[in-house]
């Protein structure tokens, strides 16, 4: 299920969009707030910014489909890190889900 992040003030607020974009660019790799046209464009950020989790989201997967055949760990150690995984992926992946949500508002503002 979608829903608008807690952490973030609603969509329509005094400066919402702004913090939108503040928002997805905590999603992003840090180097992404150097690059003018994230802070000018929401649109290009939004873009970039789902590609950047769903590729999280996919990775996290991966990681836990091939932890037991080559993570070489000690069973409680392979136990702990299927559990972590599967905490950050469930975490991911409703971080993904939150940002089309405010993707999709943002786009909505510019139309």
């Amino acid at each position: 299920m979608s829903s608008w992040p807690a952490d973030l003030i609603p969509a329509g607020a005094s400066g919402w969009e702004q913090k939108a974009c503040a928002w997805l660019l905590d999603r992003c790799p840090s180097e992404f707030r150097t690059y003018e046209i994230f802070r000018t464009h929401p649109a290009a950020l939004g873009y970039v910014a789902t590609f950047q989790l769903e590729h999280q989201v996919e990775a996290i997967r991966d990681a836990y489909r091939s932890a037991r055949t080559n993570s070489q760990l000690a069973p409680e150690a392979l136990n702990e890190l299927l559990s972590t995984l599967e905490h950050e992926g469930a975490r991911l992946a409703l971080e993904l889900s939150s940002a089309l949500v405010v993707i999709e508002a943002l786009n909505a503002s510019k139309a």
